[in-house]
């Protein structure tokens, strides 16, 4: 008797999980027509519906400071659906500065910083099966299919929580060229608070008040006038 094949009866095979076949999650990065827009899609055996959150990361090195420490900016992200095998979505790489250039997010948040940045050549794109929490899930519908995660598809945070993620990296330089500068909106001002420092006129009071020395008087209390 083989020891990884199960038979019952002569109609059904059942494999271990070890030797079922695996899922399999692909991706490819192209860049669109529109500057700055990459169209990231892939296909996969993965079940319809099952969602995929796509981001596009740059890492960055802080200038004059070790180069063991780095962080990094999240340039995009999007969700994407499987349908059909198939899942695609559009990543926006490019923003617009207040005076028209076109520039990365990190970018736009030095100068308020004051740190300069060292960005890295390559942008990593990212597919993720979202939410993390779901992995067990998913991996008993896949059971029922016949089907096992790829081992190399998964990964682990910090706090032992699994996740399916698989990666691209681009060599994408830097924004550049301009257009008609945005107009300013209230959210963009001061965090989405606006200009606080404005006070804003504050209507006439219609109600009218007696003179305090009208109002005094040492007369007791009465019942209603006490918290109940």
């Amino acid at each position: 008797m083989l020891p990884w094949l199960l038979v019952t009866g002569c109609s059904k095979l059942w494999f271990l999980p070890s030797q079922r076949p695996e899922a399999t999650l692909m991706m490819q990065v192209n860049p669109s027509e529109s500057s700055g827009v990459y169209q990231v899609s892939g296909s996969t055996n993965l079940p319809d519906d099952t969602q995929i959150t796509v981001a596009a990361v740059r890492y960055l090195q802080v200038a004059g400071v070790s180069a063991r420490k780095q962080t990094y900016a999240i340039l995009d992200y999007q969700s994407a659906e499987v349908k059909d095998g198939n899942w695609q979505t559009n990543l926006n790489l490019w923003e617009t500065a207040a005076d028209g250039r076109y520039q990365e997010n990190w970018q736009l948040d030095q100068a308020h910083l004051d740190i300069a940045f060292e960005p890295n050549q390559d942008v990593f794109f990212l597919a993720t099966l979202a939410p993390i929490e779901e992995l067990s899930q998913i991996e008993e519908l896949l059971a029922t299919r016949g089907l096992r995660l790829q081992r190399g598809m998964i990964r682990s945070t910090s706090a032992g929580q699994r996740y399916v993620q698989v990666s691209q990296t681009r060599t994408i330089a830097l924004p550049t060229g301009q257009t008609t500068p945005p107009v300013p909106r209230p959210e963009d001002i001061n965090g989405g608070w606006g200009d606080r420092f404005i006070i804003p006129q504050e209507p006439q009071n219609l109600t009218p008040f007696k003179p305090e020395n009208a109002r005094l008087t040492n007369a007791p209390a009465a019942p209603e006038d006490f918290l109940r």
